[in-house]
């Protein structure tokens, strides 16, 4: 036993003499039990053991729990022999601050290997149950001798007892202490908040987290969490956590007391009772804003030049991959820049000059141009502009003369003027090129034909105008060829419950096989139909088989099946649309309780009063009715709550980004959430993923179709691979 160690540890405890005293008396313990025991000690000594670890063992080695620990018949050897010196000396007599101080540190080490005091008291029990006989023996069998020492043993029993207990309770401070002293001394943010307050108040915060947000212990404390009621990007991860009890993190940027704006990683979990309720929360923040400068940093010299600052090649790219897919109603232009004679300039003057030149450049280039336009650098003296949205291809041509002319003044360099000039080309998307590569490669070869026709100028890139207009032309004649040679196929895709996968209906999705090019994908042909007016005849032979369809399962005796059928805009706009849609029904003998027509929200809100009286005539029918796409369009809230609709349907565009995208997750919230105010159904369009699922599920949505629940399909293998076994 170190000595030294338990004085240290009687010194912490603050177990010194005048405590060791009036724990004496309280016990009653004194001199003249002290000399009863030196007494009984004497007498027994020779004895050696005094044997009753052996039952204590052997009763510890019976319980599963400790079975394993005491295996080893050597080291419950050891133990016994431990045992008994320990014993030992509770009759010897002295119990001064050494005897202490000893078994101080018996308990400490206890505690610390995790002994629970339970097996401690059950040593005191068996060894005062085997002193009986020995001091009964001791004492003759006379009372008056056996009941003084037997008593005298119990209170220095009871003195180490509680000696030991209180090592426990010192242990447990111990750690206490540490884990605050560690949580104060962290470099990172700690907070603790109060689950079980509406307000989720703060409780406590340690020295960190006042230095990250710069505000006081006194001014934070009680207020609500930082994350709680948060509508800033960022915080939807850590409200999810917040309703659900799960951990989560997410990054924010966070303004200070002293108003300086701060990236801060946020960490958050549950702390929960030990009946499983969460009670608190635990949150801990970094300051991470040297990183995501540095990020910042990286990011702009991966994607900028570094002698103009400029957006380079990279950046360019993805900025106009972006302007292809979010394509508006206008034109978008790509304008390849190259300066006339940049060459001679160089190597007459050298680079730094050069230089110069091409910073004027640019900036000339982003003083004549809108401030949502793009200006690149690819190198060299190679500028690429990017123009979004534009009216007309005039409104293309009137900027590239802009810049041309801007490009035609001198600059002056030092004390020398540069002549200067610019070829630009031109080529246009959609028209040019549907893809980054080919639009850049088109433009670079109107810029060349640019020079070639004198430099100074500017040269569209029409080449092949004739061909596309051509193949146009023959996509049209063949699709008219289609709808009188019945070549367009119905294709029926699934859509389930996403409580348990069961089938609650299905879409109707027009598909042409095309005698020659197999099957054409509807984004191919359907434009092209909406374009011609061809829609029309599509939609009303696309609703003609889905009623046959229906009218086929009604006789097979099958549940109630919704099939949804979509109107295009300039369908639904016919003014004999409700006579087409009755005539239909009648002609195929399809139940209108079984359909579903579906109207986009563009197409719904053009003629807001006359698509009310409308839809009130198919509802009448006993038509089910649903808007399409919903979100994408431009809804007066006014006019969707008087539209007699039953349903709404999350646009594929939004369901894709769930749950990872902070704003598109956002968006189907708040469509769910609009939806059940108004009671209407919803469904998820376009679900691929078992998250998007979950998601939706857990928001509120019942039904959804996509990938994830099966493809489109023709009526034979949708009735094979969903509709098997449920017939009459």
């Amino acid at each position: 036993m170190n000595a030294a160690s338990g004085s240290a540890i009687a010194r912490e405890m603050r177990v010194d003499a005048d405590e060791i005293a009036e724990r004496k008396a309280f016990l009653r313990l004194g001199e003249d039990d002290a000399a009863s025991l030196r007494a009984v000690h004497a007498a027994i000594g020779a004895q050696g053991r005094h044997g009753f670890s052996d039952a204590f063992y052997a009763a510890l080695r019976s319980r599963p729990a400790l079975a394993a620990l005491l295996r080893d018949d050597a080291t419950v050897a050891r133990l016994k022999a431990a045992h008994e010196r320990y014993f030992r000396e509770l009759t010897a007599g002295e119990y001064g601050t050494d005897y202490v101080a000893r078994r101080l540190e018996v308990g400490v080490t206890h505690a610390r290997i995790g002994l629970e005091p339970k097996w401690y008291v059950g040593a005191f029990r068996e060894y005062l149950s085997g002193m009986i006989d020995t001091l009964w023996t001791h004492s003759d069998g006379r009372r008056e001798q056996f009941v003084p020492a037997f008593d005298a043993l119990l209170k220095v029993a009871l003195f180490d007892l509680g000696l030991t207990l209180d090592t426990y309770i010192h242990a447990d401070k111990r750690r206490i202490a540490l884990r605050d002293r560690a949580i104060e001394s962290s470099v990172n943010g700690v907070f603790i908040a109060d689950a079980g307050q509406p307000c989720y108040p703060l409780i406590y915060v340690n020295p960190a987290f006042e230095r990250v947000l710069g505000s006081t212990a006194g001014t934070i404390v009680g207020k609500p969490c930082i994350c709680r009621d948060e509508v800033a990007d960022g915080y939807a991860e850590i409200r999810r956590a917040i309703a659900h009890g799960t951990e989560g993190n997410t990054v924010l940027r966070l303004r200070r007391a002293d108003g300086e704006r701060r990236w801060i990683e946020l960490f958050l979990a549950p702390v929960r009772s030990e009946a499983g309720a969460v009670t608190h929360f635990v949150g801990v923040l970094n300051d991470v804003t040297d990183r995501k400068d540095a990020e910042a940093r990286l990011s702009h010299l991966a994607n900028h030049d570094p002698l103009t600052g400029l957006p380079n090649r990279n950046l360019l790219h993805d900025r106009l991959a972006h302007a292809i897919t979010r394509r508006g109603e206008g034109l978008s232009a790509v304008l390849f820049l190259d300066l006339d004679r940049f060459k001679l300039i160089n190597d007459s003057y050298g680079h730094d000059v050069g230089d110069e030149l091409l910073r004027a450049v640019a900036a000339r280039l982003q003083h004549c141009l809108r401030a949502e336009d793009t200006v690149a650098r690819l190198g060299g003296d190679e500028f690429v502009v990017l123009l979004e949205d534009l009216p007309s291809v005039d409104a293309a041509a009137a900027i590239a003369g802009k810049i041309a002319s801007h490009l035609s003044v001198p600059v002056t360099v030092g004390e020398r003027e540069l002549p200067l000039a610019a070829s630009v080309g031109i080529a246009l998307h959609p028209r040019d090129g549907s893809d980054p590569q080919t639009l850049l490669k088109h433009a670079d070869t109107a810029m060349y034909r640019a020079k070639e026709a004198g430099r100074g100028g500017f040269c569209f890139f029409a080449a092949d105008m004739n061909a596309q207009a051509l193949q146009r032309l023959t996509l049209e004649n063949d699709l008219r060829r289609a709808l009188d040679n019945g070549e367009l196929e119905v294709f029926y895709q699934a859509q389930v419950a996403l409580v348990d996968g069961r089938l609650t209906g299905a879409e109707a999705l027009v598909r042409w096989r095309h005698p020659e090019k197999g099957l054409v994908p509807p984004a191919a042909f359907i434009p092209v139909a909406e374009e011609t007016g061809l829609i029309v005849s599509l939609g009303e032979q696309v609703l003609r088989a889905a009623c046959h369809q229906l009218a086929t399962w009604q006789r097979q005796g099958l549940p109630r099946l919704t099939v949804a059928v979509n109107l295009s805009p300039r369908q639904f706009r016919q003014p004999d649309l409700v006579d087409r849609v009755t005539a239909i029904l009648a002609e195929t003998g399809a139940d209108p309780d079984w359909l579903e027509l579906e109207i986009t929200e563009s197409a719904a809100m053009q003629h807001a009063e006359e698509t009310i009286g409308a839809l009130r005539r198919l509802r009448e029918m006993g038509v089910s009715l649903a808007i399409d796409d919903f979100g994408t369009g431009y809804s007066s809230l006014s006019y969707l709550k008087r539209f007699p609709i039953d349903k709404l349907k999350i646009d594929r565009s939004f369901v894709q980004g769930v749950p990872g995208n902070g704003d598109d997750a956002a968006i189907v919230q708040a469509i769910i959430a609009m939806a059940r105010s108004l009671g209407l159904a919803l469904l998820a369009e376009g679900v691929e993923s078992a998250a998007q699922r979950d998601f939706l599920q857990a928001q509120g949505c019942a039904v959804a179709q996509g990938w994830l629940f099966g493809r489109a399909v023709p009526a034979a293998a949708f009735e094979r691979d969903h509709l098997a076994g449920h017939g009459a």
